[in-house]
């Protein structure tokens, strides 16, 4: 009898081995499935992410501004560009050039220098001619000393006076200013200002103090003089020349 190994199996059973068959093929034929809740992770994640960027670029922007306002220049420095400044000679030989009406640096001192000269002088240039050149120049000295001084703190206070309206002016220009790199420079100026001030004033001191010595040592010249010539002190003058 022929062997029929499927057609002798009952119906039911044939079925059941063919789902069986069917049930036994590979994984990558089955239908894919989404997972919904690492979608929505996902979706959470790139969300923070954008956060962040928008909370980055803020700080960034702020970060910018803060810059831009601390920094750059604001055109300070161009105020009181027209203040006359080192209107003092800095040393002795400068000065001694003004008081002599000799060199430009100082020319306007110099000039009030020769108007004081010529408005406090008593004696003529006959009288002065009469004298001796040691005599003369002593004269011509102590008609310098004395109107250095005085011509000196005329400039002093007119400058002094000039430079605290500046001053002023630069207080003012905080309530002006539109950001903080402004004020700061203008407290900057304000500072320098006042320094160079307190400067001038310690220069004109220095200036005053030097010119007095020499108006004394040339009273001192003038006592020796008259000794030499005199013989006696009781006999000096009561004012040198």
């Amino acid at each position: 009898m022929p062997s029929c190994p499927h057609a002798c199996l009952p119906p039911l059973l044939i079925l059941l081995t063919a789902l069986g068959s069917a049930g036994a093929q590979p994984a990558s034929a089955a239908i894919p499935v989404i997972d919904a809740s690492a979608l929505a992770q996902l979706v959470a994640q790139i969300h923070t992410m954008e956060d962040q960027l928008l909370t980055a670029r803020d700080q960034l922007s702020e970060a910018q501004s803060l810059r831009q306002s601390m920094s750059g220049r604001r055109g300070m420095e161009n105020l009181l560009s027209q203040t006359t400044r080192n209107y003092l000679p800095s040393d002795w030989t400068e000065l001694a050039a003004a008081l002599a009406g000799a060199g430009n640096a100082f020319e306007a001192l110099g000039r009030d220098v020769q108007a004081i000269i010529q408005h406090n002088a008593v004696l003529t240039e006959a009288q002065l001619a009469t004298l001796t050149s040691a005599q003369r120049e002593l004269v011509a000295s102590g008609r310098q000393n004395v109107a250095g001084l005085e011509a000196l703190s005329r400039h002093a206070l007119a400058h002094t006076s000039q430079r605290f309206a500046e001053l002023q002016q630069l207080i003012e220009a905080i309530g002006t200013a539109t950001d903080q790199k402004a004020i700061l420079d203008l407290q900057a100026r304000i500072g320098a200002e006042t320094g160079m001030l307190q400067n001038e004033t310690a220069k004109l001191q220095s200036l005053y103090r030097v010119t007095d010595a020499e108006e004394r040592a040339r009273v001192q010249r003038v006592k020796e003089m008259a000794l030499a010539d005199v013989g006696s002190l009781r006999a000096l003058p009561a004012m040198g020349l």
